[in-house]
């Protein structure tokens, strides 16, 4: 029952996100959204929990995670001091399609009258005139300033079907004297809005066209992307591909698929047909297709770590996603991705019932980027770094595990882990803000209690957020967050100045170009002790003996949540970064006979 009769603004919300499965809340209160989280508290059938944490910042990240792996999720914070600091992680669901609705409260009409007429401040307010509401448009599909109970349903039904449609954030901004206001009920239910235009689509056309490409071309291999699992089109994909490999290939050369940073596990990698996580670089693709070669782009983005910010497209590629499809040259428009995969498996499926058998075969990537398993004796015996972590993480991780691996060396080096289970990895991969793992280790908990989320983070990023430990041992989970502890922004460095990870540094006369520059200097913090504080089990591990040590008595205790410090070399990098650092040449790199960077400036 609602704490008051009539049916408000408040509950119209409410109905609404139970309709379309909002079952977590996170954020930190504020008196400008408190009537809202008492009509939820006041309703003992609400499916919607509420749940506190330390800071904004990480009550985002964890919706974030929350709803890559559930389907949305929701967030609640107030006026501006609350808001301000969400900006970052609403940014990060926006860039990379994440369904997230931003809940905020604002002053009364009246204050808000009285700020315009009469020159006051209240608390919270910067005296710009909707500061907030202004700062969030940019980067969701749909912002709503509710001011009036009449007008509410309607900018909140539209606000969440533009949420449904485009996949990405939204925002409320609700004005503290109208959540207890009499509104109607809502009428039906909400859906998509996708395929509700007279546009007619292009599917049938592309998918003809990336089939004769194949064709021409008869070596291919497919690229599962990040929309695979945004839309649930996973099994759809896997039946194309199976498709193809029963009915259109030569004899025990069947194609197979890589995914990317971005798309890594959006099948599981105990898959046959799994070929490794891969960074797509221009070159690297014209390598591996050469010229009687495809890569077929499924969902798949063209952006940050995927391409390393490069553009791939070219003659010998096929890229479905963002709700259109590039054949070579040749752009098709209004194609959503189920209707690709729909039309592409409709065409080989026809040329089959022709009894035309295309004879096609599966491209490989030049190396398996995999680690090699290792023996106890021989395991033990590698000094502790990043490789020799995550190979053990390779060995150690099971089904029952989420892993969230943070930007920079930790994105770079867990490429290579095998994760066994679908949607088993979980990372920023294009927007990369440090600090995302561990409150989002957090969400994946909440999505799934009966799954131990796994976060690795480097010790600069786990300084951003290392609060979301709080939050994760007051919720009582036992999420385990291995910090890779090397005293430096690692990747910053490696950025401006590579010079201090190769083996060995050039000795360059300009000696600040041979250390790592100060401004990437951590503190010094005693890691494992924050347990201490927080709640939870530290531990520190300087070896990997004592790595495997710690690694049997996490899997021994299944109740409690554990920081573990990794104390690493500060010249440590995972072996993609260790094989490229001769090469390649630092922005600020100035001595060296190769500055600037080729492409950079």
């Amino acid at each position: 029952m609602n704490i008051i009769e009539n049916f408000t603004v408040a509950d119209y919300l409410k109905v609404r996100m139970e309709q379309i499965g909002i079952e977590q809340m996170f954020g930190v209160a504020g008196n400008y959204t408190a009537a809202l989280l008492d009509t939820i508290l006041a309703d003992d059938n609400s499916p919607i929990k509420i749940s506190g944490n330390a800071n904004e910042i990480c009550a985002g990240f964890a919706a974030d995670a929350y709803a890559r792996l559930k389907g949305v999720s929701a967030l609640y914070v107030t006026y501006s001091v609350g808001a301000f600091s969400l900006l970052n992680t609403i940014a990060g669901s926006y860039v990379e399609q994440v369904p997230v609705i931003l809940i905020n409260g604002a002053p009364t009409n009246k204050e808000d009258q009285i700020s315009k007429q009469a020159g006051l401040l209240y608390s919270h307010t910067t005296g710009y005139e909707f500061v907030d509401i202004h700062m969030f448009k940019p980067v969701t599909v749909a912002a709503e300033r509710i001011t009036n109970a009449k007008q509410a349903p309607y900018q909140i039904d539209a606000a969440i079907t533009a949420m449904l449609t485009e996949r990405r954030p939204i925002y409320f901004e609700v004005v503290e004297d109208v959540w207890r206001a009499d509104c109607q009920k809502p009428s039906g239910k909400l859906s998509s809005g996708v395929g509700a235009t007279v546009t007619v689509s292009e599917a049938k056309p592309a998918a003809k066209a990336a089939v004769n490409l194949m064709r021409s071309k008869p070596k291919s291999i497919f690229w599962a992307g990040v929309e695979l699992q945004r839309y649930g089109l996973q099994d759809k994909f896997l039946s194309l591909l199976d498709f193809i490999n029963d009915t259109h290939t030569v004899p025990d050369q069947h194609i197979h698929f890589v995914t990317s940073a971005l798309s890594k596990s959006v099948i599981e990698e105990s898959h046959r047909y799994f070929e490794g996580c891969v960074t797509l670089k221009k070159q690297e693709v014209e390598n591996l297709v050469g010229e009687d070669g495809v890569l077929v782009g499924i969902g798949a983005w063209t952006t940050g770590k995927d391409t390393g910010n490069e553009d791939i497209r070219s003659s010998n590629t096929i890229l479905a996603a963002h709700g259109g499809v590039f054949v070579g040259a040749e752009f098709y428009a209004s194609v959503t991705l189920e209707a690709f995969i729909d039309a592409m498996l409709a065409e080989f499926i026809d040329i089959a019932a022709k009894k035309e058998l295309l004879e096609l075969a599966g491209l490989r990537t030049q190396s398996n980027t995999s680690f090699k398993l290792m023996s106890s004796q021989s395991s033990l015996a590698q000094p502790l770094g990043y490789d020799s972590f995550f190979s053990a993480m390779s060995q150690w991780l099971t089904e029952d595990d989420i892993m969230a691996v943070d930007a920079g060396f930790p994105l770079i080096g867990a490429q290579s882990v095998k994760v066994p289970s679908r949607n088993g990895f979980v990372a920023q991969a294009a927007w990369l803000s440090i600090g995302y793992s561990v409150p989002a280790g957090t969400g994946i908990k909440c999505a799934f209690p009966d799954k131990r989320a796994i976060v690795v983070v480097g010790d600069g990023a786990f300084h951003e957020t290392c609060q979301a430990v709080a939050d994760q041992h007051a919720y009582g989970q036992n999420t385990v967050v291995f910090v890779i502890a090397n005293g430096i922004y690692g990747i910053e460095q490696y950025l401006v100045n590579p010079n201090p990870f190769r083996q060995p540094p050039v000795d360059y006369p300009d000696k600040l170009l041979n250390d790592v520059y100060q401004y990437n200097d951590l503190p010094n913090w005693e890691i494992a002790k924050i347990t201490d504080a927080f709640g939870g089990q530290g531990r520190k591990v300087t070896s990997v003996e004592q790595l495997y040590g710690v690694l049997e008595e996490i899997r021994a205790d299944e109740h409690n949540n554990y920081v573990v410090e990794l104390c690493i070399p500060k010249d440590n990098v995972p072996n993609a970064i260790a094989v490229e650092a001769d090469s390649v040449v630092g922005e600020d790199e100035i001595d060296n006979p190769n500055w600037p960077p080729a492409g950079k400036f």
